[in-house]
């Protein structure tokens, strides 16, 4: 069987990672491995009669169906992160470059934007300065611009009816570098948000947001919905805020992206494992440097038809962390074998050999929730430094479907793509997907997410480190409301001066409009 770029598919199924270090080899040495290698048969398409095909090809699914229940959401998730990992076209943002091979997937030390990041950056839709009518046309910066150290920016979702607390902290990795964010939608949720347009306010203002969320709609259609896209047979499904049929964007249905990345060594030795950009990173004294970063983390959240509460799938770079073993204990993570990867000896987040003395703040504990950061000059006492490594374990280990589901895709890529470094944590998916009407209000359907948190939360290290035993997305996003004047306060953090949101979140008699899971409105909006 040849692939794409020529070579024979070398893989087998499902196997334990076990030995020395991270990929070290067990009994027998390499020796045996090539065997077992030589020998081995191509993992077969667990995709197959899911309804949900994976191929390398940039096609992003537009239609969720849980015939193949939790193994046809994999399915989904793969082809989405692939369709969105395409090199982007230069000239046309938000698509993929129609000229760019599949043989080019994941090429080592490529630096160019991929699909999803030539989506917009949340803050600059929300940016009271930008032309939000052009800004979709507008060139992307040609490097990154980091400085969201947690996934919600300075939001605070420590609210007792949403049991977030621990959002806003930071994760540093071994090497002593902060992990930042960045959050892009899709244009299908960018035409949403700049189009539907209140007595001169668009969704971008406390005026517009409330104006759209208190909207009755018509036959059960409107309000504050995003989009979901025309499905399959790309027919108009989506309405404004008012009920009126529209077709916002690609008619793919509202999408968007979590990311999480961190600074790779500045001589490129490890860029041959991570998808790669040239980033600015901003730290949060305001020291500006320009580095290559490497994605550790990445969520995508997807709504189509079949699935209005989104699909919600996350992906991780595998040398992220090893799961929990118990009593301070640890383990290697199980992952499909792929003989294109090649040996690390080393975790990202996580030191095998800690020791009370080379971890004096954290005491060598497995997802320590950090404390009050240090400023500039180390205080006040007590506080926890920026710089002071974490010690981060996966909690509820990746389910065999899921592994199932990567080791085919592994078998799909170019031997030397970066992608080979990249597994499925796993994805939530409404069992019993319920329309959110007009006028919504939080709490939100959850429309029987699955797999529901009894079957072991779902969480990604790098972006719900400190959530791992709490929440699952669904626990939080259904909280997720319309932005509210009065909610940004002035604080002081690391001896700075921020402004921090503290979404004003009511349910009962009380409650405030919900903005389709979505909490980038009330993360984001500052007029």
């Amino acid at each position: 069987m040849r692939r794409q770029d020529g070579r024979v598919v070398l893989a087998a199924m499902v196997l334990a990672v076990t030995g020395v270090g991270l990929f070290g080899c067990g009994p027998g040495g390499r020796t045996s491995q090539k065997k077992q290698q030589l020998l081995a048969q191509p993992p077969a398409n667990p995709c197959t009669g899911t309804g949900q095909n994976v191929a390398l090809t940039p096609t992003v699914p537009l239609q969720f169906s849980s015939f193949g229940a939790q193994l046809g959401a994999d399915c989904m998730a793969w082809q989405t992160f692939i369709a969105l990992n395409w090199a982007a076209d230069p000239n046309n943002p938000g698509h993929p470059n129609p000229n760019a091979p599949a043989s080019a997937f994941g090429t080592p030390g490529d630096t160019s934007p991929k699909v999803w990041e030539s989506y917009l950056e949340a803050s600059a839709v929300f940016n009271p300065v930008s032309q939000t009518g052009a800004l979709w046309k507008a060139a992307r910066p040609a490097v990154k611009q980091l400085s969201r150290t947690s996934k919600f920016g300075m939001v605070d979702l420590s609210l007792s009816d949403i049991g977030q607390a621990g959002d806003g902290k930071w994760l540093t990795s071994q090497a002593g570098g902060l992990t930042y964010y960045e959050v892009r939608i899709n244009q299908d949720e960018f035409e949403f948000i700049t189009t539907n347009v209140f007595s001169g306010s668009d969704l971008t203002t406390y005026a517009g947001q409330a104006a759209c969320a208190g909207q009755a709609g018509q036959a059960g259609k409107g309000g504050f919905n995003l989009p979901g896209g025309g499905g399959a047979s790309g027919a108009t499904l989506d309405v404004d805020c008012m009920g009126n049929p529209k077709i916002y964007g690609q008619n793919q249905g509202a999408i968007e992206i979590k990311a999480s990345w961190i600074a790779l060594p500045a001589d490129h030795s490890l860029d041959y494992r991570y998808k790669t950009a040239v980033a600015q990173i901003t730290d949060p004294f305001g020291h500006v440097s320009q580095v290559t970063v490497g994605l550790v983390g990445l969520h995508i959240l997807h709504k189509t038809p079949g699935a209005p509460q989104f699909v919600w799938a996350t992906f991780e770079q595998i040398d992220n962390s090893p799961d929990e073993g118990g009593a301070g204990g640890f383990t290697a993570p199980t992952l499909p074998a792929n003989p294109n990867q090649k040996p690390r000896s080393a975790y990202a987040f996580f030191n095998p050999n800690c020791t009370a003395a080379s971890d004096p703040t954290y005491n060598c504990v497995h997802n320590q929730l950090p404390g009050t950061p240090c400023d500039a000059s180390g205080q006040p006492a007590g506080c926890d430094p920026y710089t002071a490594p974490m010690q981060v374990t996966r909690i509820v280990p990746v389910d065999t479907n899921a592994n199932s589901v990567t080791g085919y895709v592994w078998s799909l890529l170019p031997s030397q793509s970066v992608f080979n470094y990249y597994r499925l944590a796993n994805v939530m998916w409404p069992n019993s997907p319920m329309a959110v009407a007009p006028q919504s209000t939080i709490p939100l359907p959850t429309g029987d997410i699955t797999p529901p948190d009894n079957a072991g939360r779902v969480a990604n290290t790098t972006l719900e480190t400190y959530q791992q035993t709490q929440n699952s997305c669904m626990d939080c996003h259904k909280f997720a409301s319309i932005a509210q004047t009065g909610q940004r306060t002035v604080m002081k953090i690391a001896g700075k001066n921020v402004s921090k949101v503290r979404p004003v979140a009511k349910s009962g008699a009380n409650a405030t409009y919900a903005s389709d899971y979505s909490f980038i409105f009330a993360s984001e909006t500052v007029k």
